[in-house]
């Protein structure tokens, strides 16, 4: 009798143990989350000029879009920016773009005045390049100015209204595996005589080369403007948008929704062109930034164990 209460108390014990063990490591789990979302605040990444990063951060708001405020720090006359970020499951999200022409050293994000993100910004070592094109594309005539000013402000409120929300699921994909003949952020002159920077990635391709979207957005823009001729503008939410330029077709229309891979035009040369290709640009939060940058950086956020 004796030897069977000491057996049902030793089992008793040993399973009041167990359970406390459990409620034990699961307390332990909860400290490890709430410390690590406190660690993780600011952010700290290094961005260059011209480039994106993809930025997660712990935020405690209901799922939505939401607004964070940037300030360059360690001048008299400091940039401020402000641009959207997603909730989903309490983790903030966004793409972090840095203008091509910047030549700030840091800056410090914010939201609801606390800092979540610190960005070192760091300058990229960009070529240069010699181009001959048609002399009245450098030397614009004044009726060729007055249809370049209007169409700046045409693009310019298309770039002011984006979707809340990203339309994409899945990383960015470039548009053709072909050879590419002008890298983004190149510095160039025309002619010998003006000077300017390419805020796109040109890849060969002769004259009616299907050209594919780089991922799932809304078509925002259809039309022929001076510089780009036929140009397709997809808006993949967040102030994220990407351009087709130099198109000699285009194969969609204003405000459809298109998948990754769909087939928006044809490659061709119109616009300022030298030859026949496709230019490719990506602009994110007003700046234009290398197309590459997103590919990578989308990558992150999908697919993170395959990045190194």
């Amino acid at each position: 009798m004796h030897r069977m209460f000491f057996i049902f108390l030793l089992i008793t014990l040993t399973a009041c143990s167990q359970i406390s063990s459990i409620n034990e490591a699961k307390e332990t789990k909860g400290h490890a989350i709430a410390s690590k979302s406190v660690e993780t605040l600011p952010v700290e990444v290094e961005v260059h000029n011209g480039k994106v990063k993809y930025i997660e951060f712990p935020v405690s708001k209901p799922d939505g879009t939401y607004k964070v405020f940037c300030t360059e720090v360690g001048t008299t006359k400091p940039l401020k920016k402000s641009f959207p970020f997603s909730v989903r499951d309490q983790i903030g999200f966004f793409y972090y773009a840095e203008s091509y022409f910047s030549i700030a050293k840091k800056h410090e994000c914010r939201f609801e005045n606390k800092v979540v993100l610190n960005v070192n910004v760091k300058q990229f070592p960009y070529k240069k390049e010699k181009l001959k094109v048609d002399k009245r594309r450098v030397v614009l005539s004044k009726k060729d100015l007055k249809r370049v000013l209007a169409e700046r402000k045409i693009t310019a409120k298309i770039y002011e209204n984006s979707a809340d929300n990203l339309f994409f699921d899945s990383d960015f994909t470039v548009p053709l595996d072909s050879y590419i003949t002008s890298y983004y952020g190149n510095q160039r002159i025309f002619n010998n005589m003006k000077k300017s920077q390419h805020l796109g990635n040109d890849f060969r391709a002769k004259v009616g080369v299907k050209i594919p979207a780089a991922n799932k957005g809304k078509v925002v823009y259809v039309g022929d403007l001076f510089y780009t001729g036929n140009v397709v503008i997809i808006d993949h939410g967040l102030n994220i948008f990407s351009i087709y330029a130099h198109l000699s077709k285009i194969l969609t229309t204003k405000g459809s929704i298109v998948n990754k891979g769909d087939i928006i035009g044809l490659s061709g040369m119109t616009g300022r062109v030298s030859g026949p290709h496709l230019h490719w640009g990506i602009k994110v939060n007003g700046h234009n930034v290398d197309g590459f940058s997103i590919v990578k950086e989308s990558q992150r956020q999908f697919a993170p164990d395959e990045i190194n």
